[in-house]
């Protein structure tokens, strides 16, 4: 089976945006999905996240451009009433994190690789910084 990740919302917006000194590694972690030497996934409710910070900093068609590439290359996994339960039932200080650490354990994943991974402390995920997951790539 192939590994699956849950790629956190800063990882894509690092991508989508372009972000200096952080696009090379979000593009290599997206290249490997597009080979299909890995599934990434990302949570509905990230993606609407998404699409309103590449529309506030870019504009509507890129951040449509952004959702048409994330639809065709991920994974989305549903957020529905009782993930929003179970996060809030979770005790993880950040919500956003608890809900996408939900939907991905309801999918089974183990893994998240993001920047900021005080917000997945206890969250029960293996956390990567992109840097450290490609690094397990290549083992």
């Amino acid at each position: 089976m192939k590994h699956r990740i849950l790629i956190d919302s800063n990882i894509a917006l690092d991508f989508a945006l372009n972000r200096p000194g952080f696009f090379e590694a979000a593009e290599r972690i997206f290249q490997a999905i597009k080979e299909k030497r890995l599934i990434g996934c990302i949570s509905s409710s990230a993606m609407t996240d998404i699409y309103y910070i590449v529309e506030s900093n870019k504009n509507s068609d890129i951040a449509w451009e952004t959702m048409e590439y994330l639809y065709s290359t991920v994974r989305i996994l549903p957020v529905i009433r009782k993930t929003v339960r179970t996060a809030l039932d979770s005790g993880m200080k950040d919500f956003e994190d608890a809900v996408q650490t939900v939907a991905a354990k309801g999918y089974g994943i183990n893994t998240v690789v993001t920047r900021d991974p005080t917000g997945f402390h206890h969250s029960g995920l293996n956390v990567y910084s992109p840097e450290e997951f490609l690094n397990t790539l290549t083992k």
